[in-house]
């Protein structure tokens, strides 16, 4: 009886310790925030080029502070050398990711953050018993990843972030400090849609970058 215990006991561990190797490599989503593993093997060399606006309600204000997140939440994965679009030696680099801003709404459906705001105590009322959340405010961006040499958009795709404003106790539950350009919303339910989206953003740039772009060829894994 105890060898076969054993025995179970063992495939268990080695089933665990299999689906642990198979994404010991991608981000692990916690509540809010992406952790990515640690990572020390070759790096690629990227531009993150000035986000384009396309959302009537965002200002290149917002898509400056956007692009400075995105390149902070990049680094920190240890991935990528990222040079400036402003230096001259940025067509060394071999990847251009390129982002447009195609929804930006603060609390777009009522309440007073931000543009489009003054929903009413009724309209919050309508919205309760239909079952509608009124104070939800929506981020989504298209990225795209390009060879420099080539001007070939090798894939595309929209992430997005999305939050709730259910009033006063939530912003101080929030914590999201923003730069200077996004700083209008910082503690807000659109702050928290932004963290969301910058993060999602990151996460797929990491996953669909092709091993070949990293220096050596090869994806070095830690």
């Amino acid at each position: 009886m105890k060898p076969k215990c054993f025995l179970i006991i063992s495939c268990g561990f080695l089933i665990i310790n299999l689906a642990g190797c198979a994404i010991i490599d991608k981000p692990v989503q916690f509540i809010g925030r992406a952790f990515f593993p640690p990572y020390s093997g070759p790096k690629t060399t990227i531009v993150v080029a000035d986000f384009e606006i396309k959302a009537a309600k965002a200002t290149i204000d917002v898509g400056s502070g956007l692009q400075d997140m995105l390149i902070v939440r990049l680094n920190k994965t240890n991935r990528f050398l990222i040079i400036s679009p402003k230096d001259n030696t940025h067509k060394s680099a071999k990847l251009i990711i390129a982002t447009e801003v195609v929804d930006f709404e603060p609390r777009a459906s009522g309440g007073s953050e931000g543009v489009g705001g003054g929903g009413s105590a009724a309209s919050g009322t309508l919205g309760s018993l239909l079952g509608v959340t009124g104070n939800k405010s929506t981020i989504a961006l298209n990225v795209r990843i390009v060879d420099t040499a080539s001007s070939k958009v090798l894939i595309s795709g929209r992430v997005s972030g999305q939050a709730v404003d259910t009033g006063p106790a939530s912003h101080s539950r929030r914590g999201n400090v923003l730069n200077e350009g996004l700083a209008a919303y910082t503690n807000t339910s659109m702050g928290e849609a932004i963290n969301k989206c910058i993060i999602e953003a990151a996460e797929y740039i990491v996953q669909n970058v092709p091993a070949s772009y990293y220096k050596g060829g090869n994806f070095g894994k830690t």
